[in-house]
């Protein structure tokens, strides 16, 4: 099985672009997940890749060092460090954009 190779670019979505896959970040930032709650509750992760590699007081605190450090159009994950994720809230949707696909509807 091949490895896809992600590019260490900034992610910027068009209008009707799917999600990225943050698989990597987000397997890198689980498996942190114990020692960043025990030692960084409540603070700002910041995921560069398959690494966590810092974690800051403020999302301003983390932009501001990451970007010093891996320059502003790096691939760069910010995420707070909660004990566990709350389920996704869509309050409004607006049925008619492109993006929604409706279910189950005969046209």
């Amino acid at each position: 099985m091949k490895t896809q190779e992600i590019k260490d670019e900034r992610i910027v979505l068009g209008e009707n672009d799917p999600p990225p896959d943050l698989s990597r970040e987000d397997a890198a930032f689980e498996r942190e997940r114990p020692r960043l709650v025990r030692e960084h509750l409540g603070k700002i992760a910041v995921i560069h890749l398959d690494e966590v590699v810092g974690t800051f007081a403020t999302l301003a605190e983390a932009q501001q060092e990451a970007y010093r450090q891996f320059g502003s159009n790096a691939r760069l994950i910010f995420r707070p460090i909660t004990e566990s994720d709350e389920e996704e809230y869509v309050s409004n949707v607006d049925i008619n954009h492109p993006s929604v696909q409706r279910i189950g509807l005969s046209p």
